[in-house]
């Protein structure tokens, strides 16, 4: 769902996949849900640092001298939105599942450039790094580590099987014209919308 996949191999831009972005902004908004206990605030912010840290991944795996001012802007909301968090109270532990995101698009990036951006093993990992986007803002707000994991455990999987559905006719050869990726983004991003809803929703009420 996103850029024009040519092929498995080279260096794509990951701001401009859409399906990335729709994984992203799913999980924060579903981790800024579940974690209420401080408030809204610093899970908002923390989820704002979330998205520039991805930005700057985005721009490490397109080349940072292309995406110069990209690198800039990401790495300042990454840095300057986590303090305002703390700030605001946030619960420090969110460090630690962030600090495992940061990990995960590492080898998410070395992945992408030695195996291809459509290798299994990239997609799997970068998914990893969207889905624990939930995980990292829902403990900022105060949800508890069980939930937290639980979080990550229902949405990672998901996210993966309906990215590599997408992915594997890409990977076989197929030619999908640049209509029929929107048509089938939309309806993956429908279907992701839905079982993250669900899930939140489930966990707001056990």
């Amino acid at each position: 769902m996103g850029s024009k996949p040519a092929a498995g191999q080279g260096r794509p831009n990951p701001s401009k996949a859409h399906g990335a972005w729709i994984y992203l902004f799913i999980s924060v908004v579903s981790g800024t849900l579940i974690g209420t206990e401080h408030g809204v605030e610093p899970a908002m912010l923390v989820g704002t640092g979330f998205i520039g840290a991805f930005l700057v991944m985005a721009a490490l795996s397109a080349g940072a001298r292309r995406k110069r001012r990209q690198l800039v802007t990401g790495a300042s909301l990454a840095a300057l939105a986590p303090l305002g968090a703390l700030w605001l109270n946030a619960d420090p532990s969110f460090l630690v599942a962030a600090a495992l995101a940061a990990l995960s698009a590492i080898v998410a990036i070395v992945l992408e450039r030695k195996l291809g951006f459509l290798s299994r093993a990239a997609l799997v990992t970068g998914i990893a790094t969207l889905a624990l986007a939930a995980p990292v803002v829902a403990a900022a707000g105060g949800a508890s580590a069980g939930r937290c994991a639980l979080l990550f455990g229902l949405l990672w999987p998901f996210f993966c099987w309906r990215a590599l559905s997408i992915a594997a006719p890409l990977q076989a050869g197929a030619a999908w014209d640049r209509v029929k990726l929107r048509t089938r983004g939309l309806q993956e991003a429908a279907i992701a919308s839905v079982w993250t809803l669900a899930i939140t929703v489930s966990l707001l009420v056990f």
